[in-house]
């Protein structure tokens, strides 16, 4: 039986495609238009330009920004910080160092194409995104594409290669931040809306480049900057930078970091691309093979990168009782941080012997700073179940956490939820 895709995830895997393309424009035709201007400083005009655009989102989401959990702040520094400042820096410098001639463009581009191979890992180890085996052969394929795209033309010679040179592990630092901004950026997108991601990402990422621009006293440096400069900067807010992270991270919410971390490869097969509808460099045969291996690598990654089903234990504590004054009981679980988006999920409860299918609402508590909530309900009463342990396997997103305004409401959505319950697993 063939899998199903749906809707969502294609058009986020979409997104993160378009997203890519935009930074192939960037590393290709307009980055190195700014490598008079010393890297940091690049970095902080680029992140306060666009922190700018997108700071209204930071006022408008401000209720949601404020009651996230630790761990999402500590994400949201992560990427700020070493996906947004040091990854960026390190990549720019290395280039730069590809354009002064000090190391070859290949030393640059093979290691910095590693960025999804230590993405996945992480998915793995910090998100627990499992898999399926079909779906790491055909993201081997892409990863293997990418690179005949890139070297196409001139083969790929491993003596070029100048491992030891400082825009190496640029490179390989780069690609490590890179790889993990797309994983803890998936923790953030779980539980905040993509815009104020986006937003609070060029905040935090333009104070703490300021302050590396205040370190290596780069501050006067700005005064040299023309204003053909300025246009390459304000070209890359509207293209490669604030509105290239901005569309990422709404295809981010609804892929798996795995998947995203693929669709990214998009960036190579974009360039080359880009590269013959510009400058006319004719594509060889290799690389037209390779650009057909990676579409065809990509689709069959968005067709196989549903996660294995989500498995956690949960206590089960008394409730207030709202549920059972409506005529709908509920079972309340200890709030357990995951690594999901909130919603409302078709799940299986296994309580002792007993397994049976519920409807799991996973949300943030409305009152300030109070975290999570669980609540479940199931087909059929069990009795005696407070105060005990139960396991839960997450099967299938049904919907977002909706806000109602009266009770009624809010039972007419429950009882369409409850639907779910005599339906048949995908």
């Amino acid at each position: 039986m063939a899998e199903k895709t749906s809707k969502g995830v294609v058009i986020g895997a979409l997104a993160i495609m378009l997203a890519a393309l935009l930074w192939s424009l960037d590393g290709i035709f307009i980055r190195p238009q700014l490598y008079e201007i010393p890297a940091v400083l690049v970095v902080f005009l680029e992140h306060a330009l666009g922190f700018i655009v997108l700071s209204p989102f930071i006022i408008i989401y401000w209720h949601k920004i404020r009651t996230l959990r630790r761990q999402d702040w500590l994400a949201i520094f992560w990427v700020s910080a070493i996906g947004g400042v040091v990854g960026t820096l390190f990549i720019t410098k290395a280039f730069f160092a590809a354009i002064n001639g000090e190391v070859t463009f290949a030393t640059v581009v093979i290691l910095q194409k590693l960025q999804p191979v230590f993405a996945l890992i992480m998915a793995r180890l910090i998100l627990g995104e499992r898999l399926r085996r079909r779906f790491y052969v055909w993201a081997g394929i892409a990863i293997l594409a990418a690179y005949f795209l890139a070297f196409g033309q001139t083969g790929l010679d491993l003596s070029g290669i100048a491992f030891t040179h400082q825009a190496a592990w640029l490179a390989v630092i780069a690609a490590v931040a890179f790889g993990s901004s797309t994983v803890f950026g998936k923790r953030i997108v779980n539980h905040l809306n993509f815009a104020a991601t986006a937003s609070m990402r060029f905040a935090l990422t333009a104070i703490l480049a300021f302050g590396l621009v205040l370190v290596t006293n780069n501050l006067g440096n700005i005064s040299n900057v023309g204003a053909p400069q300025w246009g390459y900067l304000s070209l890359i807010v509207i293209s490669s930078g604030a509105m290239a992270l901005f569309i990422y991270y709404y295809g981010l919410r609804k892929v798996s970091a795995s998947t995203a971390t693929i669709c990214e490869l998009f960036w190579p097969l974009s360039a080359v691309i880009l590269d013959y509808i510009i400058n006319r460099n004719i594509l060889g045969g290799i690389q037209i093979i390779a650009g057909i291996a990676m579409l065809i690598a990509i689709y069959f990654v968005v067709r196989t990168g549903k996660t294995v089903d989500l498995i956690f234990t949960a206590r089960v504590r008394p409730g207030r009782g709202r549920g059972q004054r409506m005529g709908l009981p509920t079972i309340n679980l200890d709030a357990i941080d995951l690594d999901i988006p909130y919603g409302v999920y078709r799940v299986k409860m296994q309580a002792g012997q007993q397994s049976q299918n519920g409807i799991l609402h996973y949300g943030r508590k409305e009152t300030f700073r109070e975290g999570t909530s669980m609540e479940l309900i199931v087909k059929d009463y069990v009795p005696n179940i407070t105060d005990k342990k139960v396991k839960i396997q997450i099967s299938q997103f049904i919907r977002n956490v909706i806000k109602f305004k009266d009770t009624e409401k809010l039972k007419e959505q429950i009882k369409k939820d409850i639907r779910f319950l005599d339906s048949e697993y995908d």
